[in-house]
């Protein structure tokens, strides 16, 4: 049954997702030419960053339960190795949704459903938000969902849970220069009806996206939770193309309700370009 990931697959995949589709596409055009979604995350999380000695490589594999990798050298060598490979295992990263959101992006790879294409935005987002809390003296202790795929029931609720505010943070950060055509609503939600979406679900999307913007219960849902904090901020970045001063005034107006550090801030923007 469809959920939230394949909501932001499908937002993805509408008129609505423009701005963000062109940024990702940057994104990862970017990593195509400079060696791969490895080193996409590496660039995400911090520049690259990581040793043999140490460093966020160091770091994730240790969040991971891989420990340190002294074979490839670098972040994307760790990676490599820790996945085996291939592109997903228990406790490993989610590269399997990362493929298949630059498969339809940039061609040339398997495009993926809509549950795969909300899968990449959340590997997208959690290795952002990684490396922005990082950035700031707060590196998480474990890496987020969504870059690292769910081991139990409650993990797997859990990231659906963020895949909601995550397409809530979108919504309204389209909102914030006007209004969401109705017909792009519409489409939307038939898209989630061809994909098996139950009516609450496809209830709460058209509510979310006919109705006035209205933050307070995004900034309420993140509330104690950094990383989702970072990827809400991320992807309403994504969302608008920041050229007008009602877009400029939200997102200040967000990144200081969401308590985000400069350094968390400047990470993102500059991860994204924005």
């Amino acid at each position: 049954m469809a959920g939230f990931t394949d909501v932001l697959g499908s937002l993805l995949e509408s008129q609505l997702s423009g701005n963000a589709g062109a940024k990702l596409k940057r994104t990862l055009r970017g990593a195509e030419q400079s060696g791969g979604l490895e080193q996409m995350l590496g660039q995400l999380m911090g520049g690259g960053q990581g040793s043999t000695s140490g460093g966020m490589a160091g770091m994730l594999g240790q969040m991971l339960g891989g420990g340190r990798s002294s074979a490839g050298g670098g972040l994307a060598g760790m990676l490599g190795q820790m996945m085996g490979g291939g592109k997903s295992s228990a406790g490993g990263l989610n590269l399997g949704g990362l493929e298949a959101l630059a498969g339809q992006l940039l061609g040339g790879g398997r495009a993926g459903s809509s549950r795969d294409l909300g899968g990449g935005l959340m590997a997208i987002l959690g290795s952002l938000a990684m490396g922005a809390l990082s950035s700031s003296g707060q590196a998480p202790k474990k890496a987020p969902l969504g870059l690292r795929l769910p081991e139990t029931p409650d993990e797997e609720q859990e990231l659906e849970s963020a895949a909601q505010v995550i397409f809530v943070a979108m919504v309204n950060a389209a909102k914030a220069d006007g209004r969401i055509d109705p017909d792009e609503a519409e489409r939307i939600v038939g898209q989630l009806d061809k994909a098996g979406a139950d009516e609450e679900v496809r209830d709460f999307v058209f509510r979310e996206m006919a109705g006035p913007l209205d933050a307070r219960p995004m900034i309420e849902a993140v509330r104690g939770k950094p990383e989702l904090a970072a990827q809400v901020y991320a992807a309403s970045l994504l969302a608008v193309e920041v050229d007008t001063a009602a877009e400029n005034r939200y997102l200040d107006e967000l990144q200081r309700s969401l308590g985000l550090s400069p350094q968390a801030v400047a990470h993102i923007e500059k991860a994204l370009k924005a």
